[in-house]
């Protein structure tokens, strides 16, 4: 049997041998090429993921650095501030007993009454809190501010209440006599720091 291609023209013979062409294209080149884009996206996308990875690693690496860096500072300062600190609480109620005495000898006109404060959530095992009442004229009150504000070590005032306490007598007396000083009833929040220490 003659080859068909024989009888055809050479026209159509290019014809053919183009469609043949085309169709191999169609069917396995463009297909395998398009798979082969794909896969190159793919790993592109993969590649592009562990570069993002790398670069937040190393701004993790670098953010950690600034942290640690600042924390030595910290702590360099805070050694170098230790006459702002009390002592590390190593027993509460002991060193609320000190701190009541201390408190007595700054304000000693006031009668004061010392009990612990109410502690907010997540203080640090290095601060202790103080409830203080007491009695007195107001400028016993404002010297016994101004003692707190300039001792150190450091006690910080975290609020302050003051009331005219009226007796009958008292009404009278003032009725009497205007010039006198008024007892005023103070009612202080305060807040002890202390250098860093376990409480046993």
């Amino acid at each position: 049997m003659k080859n068909p291609l024989v009888k055809m023209s050479r026209r159509e013979r290019l014809y053919v041998m183009a469609g043949g062409a085309v169709l191999l294209f169609g069917l396995v080149v463009y297909p395998v090429s398009k798979k082969a884009t794909a896969f190159r996206e793919e790993q592109f996308e993969l590649l592009q993921d562990e570069v993002d990875l790398l670069e937040e690693l190393y701004t993790f690496e670098l953010d950690a650095w600034t942290i640690e860096e600042e924390h030595e500072k910290m702590v360099a300062a805070l050694r170098k501030a230790d006459d702002l600190f009390f002592p590390p609480i190593e027993n509460r109620i002991l060193t609320q007993t000190a701190m009541t005495k201390l408190l007595n000898e700054l304000g000693p006109d006031l009668s004061l009454e010392t009990t612990a404060g109410r502690s907010s959530i997540g203080d640090a095992a290095n601060q202790m809190n103080l409830q203080i009442k007491g009695e007195g004229r107001y400028p016993e009150i404002l010297k016994f501010i101004y003692r707190l504000e300039t001792y150190r070590p450091l006690m910080l005032i975290d609020n302050i209440s003051l009331a005219e306490r009226r007796t009958r007598r008292r009404r009278r007396e003032a009725s009497a006599e205007n010039t006198s000083e008024p007892q005023l009833t103070l009612n202080m929040s305060i807040k002890i720091l202390c250098q860093a220490g376990g409480e046993k």
